[in-house]
């Protein structure tokens, strides 16, 4: 799977994961995750 941020790939064992709408997303650093959190409808599509 892809981080929403960057598009690198990403594994489900990841730490770094947010639930947003049902679903959950996983990010390869906290500083792509933070971005997220902040704007999640700009990355989740």
């Amino acid at each position: 799977m892809k981080d929403p941020v960057c598009q690198m790939e990403v594994d489900k064992n990841s730490k770094f994961k947010s639930d947003y709408k049902g679903k959950t997303f996983y990010f390869c650093s906290a500083s792509c995750k933070q971005k997220f959190d902040n704007e999640p409808e700009n990355y989740a599509k």
